[in-house]
């Protein structure tokens, strides 16, 4: 699952790439007199490198009516819109056309970028007030060109059609730039606020400079830590190479890509999406196309309504097929060491080897897959000789490597709401993930369990408990799940973990005795012939869904333990800075010196001072206030969640599926979630509206105070 998130949110690399790019020459700097006029030919049509789009104002001021609407506070609504009179309702402006801003890019050795604003006018006169309302003088040049002063700033607007443009230089008005309801349309009409960037602006230079970077930055991440177990290390190659993979793709491939989000009262949703569209035909688009490319073997049940639900099931490239292959090998030779360690009572090294053994080959830094020029040395350590490996973890591995080159990545996991004997919630964890010759896999991993059971400090194990639709299950009782107290308040009192094997997945279950009948049901419906097979465009490769109310509920069951751990958590922190500050004191003292406050204690005033030293704001163990100011503030958010989320309209809901040109990554969520950002946004106005009574009060009593 975290492997998931690393590679689907791996595009806000990309996304600091080109916001680095927009922002790395100075381009807000305003101008206190008109530079020289470019001599520059005026281009047909300017391609903007980015364009930054806000829907509308009055689709804003309806998503605000609604909000608020949702925590039945319509009369905030009035308070913001009571505000807006101090910009003058922005009269003038077109409140319901589109604004925001273009990104170009200025050609030159070092392409500079630069921002242009659109707003749309309504009615001139009325706008030049609105804007000398504020901090602006209006100065006219001519029939289409005004200056916009504020102290020493100047920026520089221009009329075209219904649209002023701004910028902060003369010469970056001189471009005959797209019409902004043309330009933003499928903007506007999909998002209230979005950002695209057009890959295709950005320079090829300035890609591989980029990219020269990350290769260099993955050649030095990707050397092996001392200390750092083999299998641990090649798990985080493999996802270094994996990742500077799919950014090549992504800036050399790619053409377009969006980040938009958008409310929408009538389905009572909130939706935030990134897009990616890649260049036709090219190499990157077939493989966003593929990574849907086979059904879940568990799709009748990764659709089930409980509390939460992960599943993936995607294609792998052919290189990461071969990059997974070459894993396995690593971590076969792995568990072989420790298997060997755990059965024979001895260390790794002392591991039985063939008397025909070949003795460990000279240093030899392994390949990254990077170019040779940009590879250097990897910093690995020699290759030890092989051990032998049991052939019963050989049958684990091979099953393992069977499944890399079917390229298919498919499994799930999902927990089941349930209730303790006295009322509470707590959940059961089921999962599965499908897997080539299941048989050889059970056999290999049911030998070796054989061989682990009743060995001295081995977790109690109970082998071939029951079957089921030819699955094995063994159960296995971990010591620790028993002092562990968050896994006793999810999953209740001890707790057991279920493993089931079959010819076709392996099958999983954590949670009390009754776990393992849930598993059944579920291995069951996933052996159930679909109703209907889903087209190969409605494949999603990659879904997360969650209800939070259960998950509330199970927090708010449990605050109180949580609160005490946090307590003696926080109570442990000052114990330590009293240590760490006496000590300080009396090595100053040994060294001859006057005693000394520790470098973190506060000094003089500043230990009252908010923000400061030790106080609550931060660097210290009460920076989360008292112990009532805790409990109060656990108390007042436990209050809004519950609210918040009072009806069934509790779910989020994160997938990733290709496009016909792309992919997109969706999250929704319900109205509940909408509900608790009212909340929290009531609450500060709130709490403004008091302030603002405070200080009306403060100055009338002021005023009322006789003269002397």
């Amino acid at each position: 699952m975290v492997r998931s998130l690393q590679r689907h949110w791996r595009m806000l690399c990309v996304i600091a790439f080109l916001v680095g790019t927009l922002v790395s020459q100075p381009i807000c700097q305003a101008q206190t007199k008109e530079p020289e006029k470019s001599t520059e030919p005026v281009r047909e049509q300017a391609i903007p490198l980015a364009i930054l789009c806000a829907s509308g104002f009055e689709r804003w001021m309806a998503n605000i009516d609604y909000l608020f609407g949702t925590i039945e506070r319509e009369e905030l609504s009035d308070y913001v819109g009571g505000k807006l009179a101090n910009v003058n309702d922005f009269k003038g402006f077109d409140r319901n056309k589109p604004l925001g801003m273009l990104i170009f890019l200025r050609p030159g050795l070092i392409p500079q970028p630069y921002p242009v604003t659109f707003v749309p006018v309504k009615n001139l006169a009325d706008a030049i007030g609105t804007v000398s309302s504020g901090p602006f003088k209006v100065k006219k040049v001519d029939d289409t060109h005004y200056d916009l002063i504020a102290g020493n700033q100047t920026f520089y607007a221009k009329l075209v059609g219904d649209y002023a443009w701004i910028a902060t230089q003369t010469d970056h008005l001189d471009y005959e730039f797209p019409d902004p309801l043309t330009l933003t349309k499928r903007l506007a009409d999909r998002y209230d606020i979005s950002i695209e960037f057009n890959l295709t602006q950005v320079p090829e230079g300035m890609k591989h400079i980029f990219l020269d970077f990350l290769r260099a930055s993955t050649e030095s991440s990707i050397q092996q830590r001392d200390g750092e177990p083999n299998t641990a290390y090649q798990m985080r190659r493999l996802n270094a190479l994996d990742t500077l993979e799919w950014l090549d793709q992504l800036l050399l491939q790619g053409e377009r890509l969006t980040l938009g989000a958008k409310v929408d009262p009538k389905s009572k949703h909130a939706t935030i999406e990134v897009d990616v569209m890649a260049k036709q035909d090219s190499a990157f688009a077939k493989a966003l196309q593929d990574t849907a490319a086979r059904p879940s073997f568990f799709a009748n049940v990764v659709e089930d309504d409980v509390p939460l639900t992960f599943s993936m099931s995607v294609m792998m490239t052919p290189q990461n097929q071969k990059r997974f292959a070459d894993f396995f090998e690593h971590a076969e030779q792995d568990a072989a060491e420790q298997l060997a360690n755990v059965i024979e009572g001895k260390k790794p090294s002392e591991a039985k080897k063939p008397a025909n053994a070949a003795p460990p080959p000279a240093d030899a830094p392994k390949s990254t897959g990077l170019p040779k020029s940009k590879r250097g040395s990897t910093g690995n350590k020699a290759l030890k000789a092989k051990i032998p490996v049991p052939p019963a973890l050989h049958d684990v591995f091979e099953s393992l490597r069977e499944t890399a080159k079917t390229g298919h990545v498919d499994f799930f996991a999902q927990f089941i709401a349930d209730t303790k004997s006295e009322g509470t919630p707590q959940f059961t964890l089921i999962g599965g993930a499908k897997i080539a010759d299941g048989t050889r896999f059970a056999g290999g991993v049911t030998e070796i369990l054989n061989q682990l059971k009743d060995r001295p400090g081995m977790v109690r194990l109970d082998l071939s408990i029951d079957t089921h639709a030819g699955v094995t299950f063994h159960r296995i009782s971990p010591d620790g799940l028993e002092r562990d107290e968050g896994a006793q308040e999810t999953f209740g009192s001890k707790p057991a973990f279920y493993l089931g094997l079959g010819s076709q997945a392996v099958w999983f279950a954590l949670g009390q005795a009754d776990a393992l009948s849930q598993l059944k049901l579920v291995i069951d419906r996933a052996n159930t012939e679909p109703v209907a097979r889903p087209d190969r465009r409605d494949f999603i490769p990659f879904q997360f869904h969650m209800h939070m109310k259960k998950w509330i509920e199970l927090g708010e069951a449990n605050s109180e333990k949580r609160m005490e751990r946090i307590e003696v958590a926080i109570a442990q922190q000052e114990t330590k800075a009293k240590a760490a500050e006496a000590d300080a004191k009396d090595a100053a003292v040994k060294a001859g010196g006057k005693p000394t406050e520790s470098r973190d204690a506060p000094r003089g005033r500043e230990a009252n001072a908010p923000g400061r030293g030790n106080g609550p704001a931060r660097g210290g163990p009460q920076q989360f206030g008292t112990a009532e100011q805790r409990r109060s503030g656990m108390a007042t958010w436990n209050s809004m969640q519950k609210k918040a989320f009072s009806g069934n309209d509790d779910k989020v809901r994160i997938d990733f599926k290709p496009t016909d040109q792309g992919a997109r990554i969706q999250l929704q969520f319900d109205e509940s979630f909408l509900r608790l950002m009212g909340l929290g946004i009531s609450s500060g106005i709130d709490s403004n509206i008091e302030n603002e009574r405070k200080a009306a009060e403060k100055q009338q009593q002021q005023q009322a105070k006789p003269k002397k």
